[in-house]
């Protein structure tokens, strides 16, 4: 994906696409290896905007292992096709055995 090549080649505190925000917990850098996009269902046109935030933990290789859903809107309506996604993404390793991230899923269905 264009996306995670560009994010791997250089350290950031953040990441801010259309589709998805992600930030360390304490500011750490770090570089997003590999990311997937949410599939959002058929009748999300109905929703003008929606988000799921989710804080997850990850290992020292770069996997998530953990992940909550904190806020969602609306509720429920996207939440797993977002979580399947994240179990998807990859992150860069670390000297920490685990580091904590805050990821927004958002959709727009706004026109221009």
């Amino acid at each position: 994906m264009m996306i995670s090549q560009l994010f791997a080649a250089s350290l950031v505190a953040f990441i801010t696409t259309d589709t998805f925000e992600v930030e360390s917990c304490i500011g750490e850098r770090f570089q997003l290896i590999k990311s997937e996009k949410a599939k959002w269902p058929i009748h999300s046109d109905r929703f003008n905007s929606a988000y799921v935030d989710f804080k997850i933990l990850v290992d020292g290789d770069g996997n998530i292992f953990e992940s909550k859903i904190l806020r969602a809107e609306p509720k429920r309506v996207f939440d797993k096709e977002s979580l399947r996604a994240l179990k998807r993404w990859k992150f860069n390793e670390s000297k920490y055995s685990e580091r904590c991230f805050n990821v927004t899923f958002k959709f727009n269905n706004e026109s221009d």
